[in-house]
């Protein structure tokens, strides 16, 4: 066998399984970030999730293209946790541990989170 034609398909098979395993991570990386993510309905979650499983290239490339806008955005900060960290400030401003002005900025960081 010609060693030119062996040099050619070592290069092949190089760059096809550079592109299998490229394909593999975008799939595994579509599935976690689609069961880590809330969606406004769980079956739209799960459509996504066996339509990325079941069809891999052409699942990943939907669910980036049209599926990433269908998610639901975090929830905000909770009235809760804005009174637990206005609690943390206000010790640490108790304290000593925080002049008032910087007492000031902290507590309207905090407020104006949503």
């Amino acid at each position: 066998m010609d060693n030119s034609l062996m040099t050619f398909g070592m290069v092949w098979l190089f760059v096809g399984l550079a592109v299998s395993v490229a394909i593999f991570a975008l799939w595994i990386w579509a599935l976690v970030d689609i069961l880590r993510s809330n969606f406004s309905d769980v079956a739209v979650k799960i459509v996504w999730f066996l339509l990325v499983f079941f069809v891999p290239l052409f699942g990943f490339l939907l669910y980036v293209i049209v599926g990433k806008s269908t998610k639901v955005p975090d929830a905000a900060l909770s009235s809760s946790q804005k009174y637990d960290d206005l609690e943390r400030v206000k010790k640490l401003y108790d304290s000593g541990v925080l002049n008032e002005a910087e007492f000031e900025v902290e507590k309207q960081k905090i407020m104006s989170q949503n």
